[in-house]
């Protein structure tokens, strides 16, 4: 889904710091968990020490054009604003950056309260709801929806009541664009609902992919209470949440996702020690392990670690580095955490299926990706699924040569 905090793409040859260089929109698409070295400057500018602040933003407006940066770098602007007071007041950049704030506020605020809606009536069905993500971390930005700005928000039900709580967002106004929408969670561990106004709220039944329905009750035990505007509900634990952050980022997505550092130093830095030395990352470990992302969580913690001084201990590094790892996990894992070459997108239904068929053998396994296929391509009937997938060849391949993935 594309961010609508993205700022259009237009040619500019130079800015009041002097010429700025760029790529063409179409030479790099998308990334995956770690931050380019632009990147890393505006996350340096924004939740690195504030003696590096000045230093970090000065040196990223001489190479990137306020007009034209990655929409994942996008989604960082707003959190310049309170520390406006450590930079130049006279850069022409901060109309933009103050757009970007306002925006992120308004259409957080919209899209929270369109999720309080939707969970009281999912509570007052005796479903449990739980904020995820986005909705999660507003408390790490002290309530403030322009510090994180989301484009869904993002709410979890225990996968008993998946598809009762599908029919009543149906029938109380939501959309979903999926025939038979109650057949997602056979394959899906979660799905985007649209509000009548057009706010987009992702309802899941597995907080991620791999999860097994237990692990996701040890999830719910140490959860927390969490107020959303308008009501309270429940959200993981810090080390519950800093595991699903860091899985997320792993995957390549055509938005950069490297907001996700901006909310791991949040996270473990929440109680005033930005170094992280009293978090439980024992939890963490073993969260990792329980839900299939060890290797996720090995290269992401050890980037914070090496490149944000986060004090995570070597026996928690040492613990994911000589986990076995199942071969279904390593090879989705670099499928599904590099940009899709034609071979790649070709293999990535089968290496997402295998995930939550892991308990079979793939020959065991295989006569059940044809159902698969039916629910992810959209139910088309069995003797439409070829030319289905040819035409999702197409355009695959015409959006990659325009760039757009």
């Amino acid at each position: 889904m594309s961010t609508p905090y993205a700022i259009g793409s237009t040619p500019v040859h130079s800015t009041a710091h002097g010429p700025v260089e760029r790529s063409s929109a179409r030479s790099i698409i998308g990334r995956g968990w770690r931050p380019d070295a632009g990147q890393e400057l505006l996350l340096a500018a924004t939740v690195g020490p504030e003696a590096d602040a000045p230093k970090a933003f000065a040196q990223w407006r001489r190479t990137h054009d306020i007009q034209a940066i990655d929409p994942g770098s996008t989604r960082l602007l707003p959190l310049l604003m309170p520390r406006a007071h450590l930079f130049d007041a006279t850069d022409p950049a901060w109309p933009v950056i103050r757009g970007c704030y306002r925006r992120a506020f308004v259409h957080g605020q919209l899209v929270s309260r369109r999720a309080t809606d939707a969970m009281r009536m999912l509570t007052a069905a005796g479903i449990p709801t739980m904020v995820l993500k986005g909705g999660a971390l507003l408390a790490y930005y002290g309530n403030n929806p322009a510090l994180r700005p989301m484009n869904d928000f993002d709410v979890l039900v225990p996968r008993a009541h998946a598809q009762a709580a599908i029919r009543l967002l149906l029938a109380g106004g939501w959309r979903n664009p999926w025939p038979g929408p109650e057949d997602l969670p056979r394959v899906y561990h979660g799905a985007c609902f649209t509000s009548a106004d057009d706010l987009d709220l992702d309802l899941h039944w597995q907080v991620l992919a791999a999860a097994d329905d237990s692990d996701d009750a040890i999830l719910w035990d140490a959860s927390v209470v969490r107020e959303v505007p308008g009501d309270v509900t429940r959200a993981p634990c810090a080390a519950d949440l800093l595991t699903i952050v860091c899985a997320h980022a792993a995957p390549w997505s055509p938005v950069p996702p490297v907001r996700w550092v901006a909310d791991a130093l949040r996270i473990v830095g929440a109680d005033g020690d930005r170094r992280g030395a009293a978090f439980d990352w024992a939890r963490v470990a073993e969260r990792a392990l329980a839900w299939h992302v060890t290797l996720q969580l090995r290269d992401t913690l050890g980037y914070l670690g090496e490149r944000w001084n986060v004090a995570i201990p070597a026996d928690v590094l040492h613990t994911l580095a000589s986990a076995p790892v199942e071969s279904v996990d390593r090879k989705a894992y670099v499928t599904l955490g590099t940009m899709p070459r034609l071979g790649a997108y070709l293999t990535r239904p089968w290496r997402r299926y295998r995930v939550i068929t892991r308990a079979l053998p793939a020959w065991r396994a295989l006569p059940g990706f044809v159902s698969y296929l039916e629910v992810t391509l959209g139910r088309p009937r069995l003797h439409q699924l070829p030319l289905e997938i040819i035409k999702r060849i197409g355009r695959f391949c015409r959006d990659r040569r325009w760039g757009r993935r």
